[in-house]
């Protein structure tokens, strides 16, 4: 299917504008976002009727995401109007990250309310039927708070998707770059890119703050490859920066989404070649997300990655419940171990005794290990004493612009 077609558009009506009249071909239904508009039935005869009046966050012409059809009313911006239009393909596909439970409970929601405009054709007397329902469902000010709040949620995330998709056509994604260091001399290899977006309004936007969304709005591919592209448009430079025979590395970051798609290693295949760089040079960190489903498919794809040259790092590692049984299943070339561990090297033995087993673990796999999260003297003598060979974390320094970060290659 067309990406496009699953792209939420957001359009305009100026007051009075006809968005879609009583007997056209159902195509795609609306969330209003700004204005009001009337559903109007018979429009322009005698017995013309407003039989609706809606407003921000009300759902409309939703029949043409259940069946095709005609249009059984007619609807008018009332005043200036903004709407987001969704399809039925976009719906289908959204559907698709649901809990099971979720979408068969809507798709028993909508048979429901099939069998209740074919059983009775007169849709005055199904609106008021539904109408009272919703009433039943909603009766309590507590349960129509959380429904204001889930329209209100609704409408935030919509506006936030088509952001990040003006934000991707613009260039506002940039990348940081943390050191990664060897801890026996603190001398950098490599480092790791960590994705800053630059908004015009909100200035500096924290990944936490728009991944997850980007994630569930399949936004997030290309996000990854935006990210894959500009980290080997920073290769040659960083190279450039350094003397001597050893050259840096840099990691970039996939979602686990990303293994989801057949074409991925195509993709990336494709990035590589047009940047022309040594992909030995690249690093893929990846999350125990990328395995969780069909782990077959996962293995095909990392065996794929490995032939393109580059190497798999495991990121987070010890903080899923299964990370031990991927050590000997995938293509993986080192973990890092997650900033929680090496917190808990300051508080305890027990902390010490996991970092200690992780990287003897390591060891006997023969994969590099990078602990995350350094950021005391003591972090670093303890991390040595342990045998953990590469680290990262703000004692060596925190995200740096890429200008900043070829500055102290120097």
């Amino acid at each position: 299917m067309d990406s496009n077609s699953l792209q939420v558009k957001r359009k305009t009506f100026k007051k009075g504008d006809i968005i879609f009249n009583e007997g056209d071909i159902r195509d795609n239904g609306y969330i209003l976002e700004i204005g009001q508009v009337e559903i109007i039935r018979c429009r322009g005869e005698e017995d013309e009727k407003t039989v609706a009046t809606l407003r921000t966050g009300d759902l409309f012409g939703e029949m043409a995401l259940m069946e095709p059809g005609l249009r059984s009313a007619s609807a008018i911006a009332a005043e200036d109007t903004v709407a987001y239009l969704i399809s039925s393909n976009i719906l289908e596909d959204r559907l698709k990250g649901l809990d099971p439970i979720v979408t068969s409970l809507f798709s028993l929601l909508i048979e429901r309310y099939r069998f209740s405009r074919i059983e009775n054709s007169d849709d005055g007397e199904v609106f008021g039927r539904v109408l009272s329902t919703a009433g039943k469902a909603f009766h309590s000010p507590t349960s129509l708070t959380d429904f204001s709040l889930r329209k209100a949620d609704a409408l935030k995330e919509l506006a936030l998707e088509q952001e990040i998709r003006r934000a991707l056509d613009k260039g506002d994604f940039k990348p940081y770059l943390q050191p990664i260091v060897s801890l026996a001399d603190q001398k950098i290899i490599g480092f790791e890119t960590l994705i800053r977006w630059h908004h015009q309004d909100r200035g500096i936007i924290m990944p936490d703050d728009f991944i997850p969304i980007a994630e569930r709005l399949g936004l997030i591919q290309a996000i990854d490859r935006k990210m894959l592209e500009m980290a080997c448009d920073i290769i040659p430079k960083m190279h450039d920066a350094v003397s001597g025979v050893d050259k840096p590395f840099i990691s970039v970051n996939l979602s686990g989404v990303n293994f989801e798609d057949d074409s991925m290693v195509m993709g990336i295949s494709d990035v590589l070649n047009n940047a022309n760089i040594d992909p030995h040079h690249i690093k893929l960190e990846i999350t125990e997300s990328a395995f969780i489903g069909n782990a077959d498919k996962a293995a095909k794809i990392l065996d794929g990655l490995k032939e393109l040259g580059v190497s798999i790092a495991l990121d987070d590692f010890g903080v899923g419940y299964s990370s031990l049984g991927y050590l000997h299943k995938f293509a993986i070339d080192g973990i890092k171990i997650d900033k929680s561990f090496t917190k808990r090297t300051r508080d305890n033995q027990k902390g010490m005794d996991i970092i200690q087993a992780i990287v003897g673990l390591a060891k006997t796999f023969d994969l590099g290990v990078i602990a995350e999260g350094i950021e005391t003297e003591d972090d670093l003598k303890i991390l040595q004493q342990i045998g953990c060979i590469e680290g990262q974390g703000y004692l060596f320094g925190k995200p740096l612009s890429v200008g900043d970060a070829l500055k102290i290659l120097h």
